[in-house]
């Protein structure tokens, strides 16, 4: 319920930044309930190392956050000039 408040109270380039991350949590949400279990079926591996195991949702949510933190640093940086 706060990120749908933070996202009706912020700029247009944040909505959509929280409408990714509200859009993964309700992707992981549904899953949950429907089969019980957040599927997670990315998996890759590089020789010998071996990434962690994650979902569409999981890249969306990841991507809302790493977008808001660019644009803070961001909007931090303008308003210091």
């Amino acid at each position: 319920m706060v990120l749908f408040y933070f996202m009706f109270k912020s700029k247009t380039s944040e909505k959509i930044f929280f409408s990714f991350i509200i859009g993964g949590a309700v992707g992981n949400f549904y899953d949950r309930i429907i089969y019980k279990a957040v599927p997670d079926f990315l998996d890759f591996h590089i020789q010998d190392f071996h990434w962690f195991t994650f979902n569409i949702a999981d890249i969306f949510i990841t991507l809302g956050i790493i977008f808001m933190i660019i644009n803070e640093l961001m909007y931090k940086q303008n308003n210091e000039n």
